[in-house]
């Protein structure tokens, strides 16, 4: 009797409370996060594909089968974060290679449950109308977008809108966007059936409207191979400091007139540092030539913190530093020593009259840092970045990705300097 009850009241409840995730369904999703992944980013660099993340999540059943679409999604994006760890934490004699990749798998599993949450807990029943599946989806994909969760919001979903509407800055995410919550739709109406269609010519009409993106006559970026940057002798600041040196002046020599160099390339600047680059710096400055250095620049001696930041010297004077250091790696709040998160409201820096729109490192896997870029078209987009321990990994060509969406989105050009 107490059987045949309990089997009564599960008959009794709502369908969308009954159904729940089967064994095939969780397979089916992890299949489609794997795919999509692969599909959108390196190797496929197809972004379009991101469109079957909201379309296979509102068609799944149960929360459990969300999650899983998502956490594999995010899990094989991020594949590289144990051997970058391991490499960086190692690198730098802070931990031993086994405790490192522990590490790595740590932050790798906790990146994937976080990003994934919003769209588990957010995921409507399947009997919830349209209307409710597309406004969870872009609501969704705006939580992971923008911080707190946002300063791990890498290979987010919004990297459609550089697809489907390059140039249109602001206007294009927020089409994006629509296009995101377009795709939940499992029963199209005949206004949905208008939407799909304005969505389409509106991003026909902006591929049309597409303009070639040239870089400033003049402006060169340089491609290292220096590696990791030994900071603790004097001997091995000197030797890369005349190693860089070298490589601006030949720079300039094949008639460049704006040198752009790698992030933190030049390291921690000391007292010694500027001592050394003084004269090749007045020697730009009555040349008319800028140089574009990445290095680290200190803030506060106990405990110690510091800013990631770009500088230019010689022509022109100008300083940026990075809105979001890589967490764990640099950016460790409560730390002895950790890198500073510089200003949001930091303006264009402005390089031989041009502004410049400057993403350093980390920050080309995201968007926030880019919002004023959405909003005030620059003249160029200049990316620094110093991927020594990540260089021959998927990381490398997806970090690529990420700051070229930016920039066609943008409907800039595109400058990039990294070191390996």
């Amino acid at each position: 009797m107490r059987n045949t009850r309990f089997t009564l009241v599960i008959r009794a409840l709502p369908v969308r409370y009954a159904r729940t995730s089967s064994q095939p369904d969780l397979l089916l999703a992890a299949g489609i996060g794997i795919a999509v992944s692969t599909m959108a980013w390196y190797p496929g660099n197809n972004p379009i594909a991101l469109l079957a993340l909201p379309a296979a999540w509102s068609r799944l059943r149960g929360r459990t089968a969300a999650f899983m679409l998502w956490a594999t999604y995010y899990l094989s994006g991020a594949r590289d974060i144990p051997i970058a760890c391991e490499r960086f934490f190692a690198g730098y004699h802070e931990l031993d290679p086994p405790a490192a990749v522990a590490l790595g798998m740590i932050v790798w599993l906790l990146q994937a449950v976080v990003l994934a949450l919003p769209w588990t807990l957010l995921k409507p029943g399947l009997t919830a109308s349209p209307r409710a599946h597309a406004w969870r989806a872009m609501l969704a994909a705006l939580v992971v977008t923008v911080p707190p969760l946002g300063i791990i919001g890498w290979l987010s979903p919004l990297h459609v809108a550089s697809t489907l509407y390059p140039g249109w800055r602001l206007a294009g995410m927020g089409l994006g966007m629509v296009a995101l919550g377009t795709a939940t739709m499992r029963r199209c109406a005949p206004e949905g059936w208008f939407v799909c269609a304005a969505l389409a010519g509106l991003s026909a009409c902006a591929h049309r409207r597409e303009a070639p993106r040239l870089p400033p006559a003049g402006w060169l970026t340089v491609e290292t191979a220096l590696g990791r940057f030994d900071q603790s002798s004097y001997p091995s600041l000197y030797k890369r400091t005349t190693q860089i040196q070298s490589i601006a002046r030949q720079a300039f020599a094949s008639g460049a007139t704006v040198v752009i160099l790698p992030e933190e390339i030049a390291g921690l600047w000391r007292p010694a540092a500027a001592l050394w680059w003084r004269a090749d710096a007045e020697r730009m400055r009555k040349a008319g030539q800028t140089l574009v250095i990445g290095m680290d620049l200190p803030v506060t001696i106990a405990p110690f913190r510091y800013t990631d930041s770009t500088v230019t010297i010689g022509a022109g004077r100008g300083r940026l530093d990075s809105r979001q250091p890589v967490p764990v790696a640099l950016w460790r709040p409560g730390a002895p020593v950790s890198a500073v998160r510089g200003s949001l409201t930091q303006r264009y820096t402005v390089i031989a009259g041009r502004r410049a729109a400057i993403s350093l490192c980390y920050e080309d896997l995201l968007w926030w840092p880019h919002w004023r870029t959405m909003l005030e078209q620059p003249d160029v987009v200049v990316s620094q970045s110093n991927g020594w321990f990540d260089a021959d990994l998927a990381l490398s060509r997806i970090q690529r990705q990420g700051i070229v969406s930016v920039a066609r989105l943008a409907g800039v050009p595109l400058l990039r300097a990294t070191n390996r």
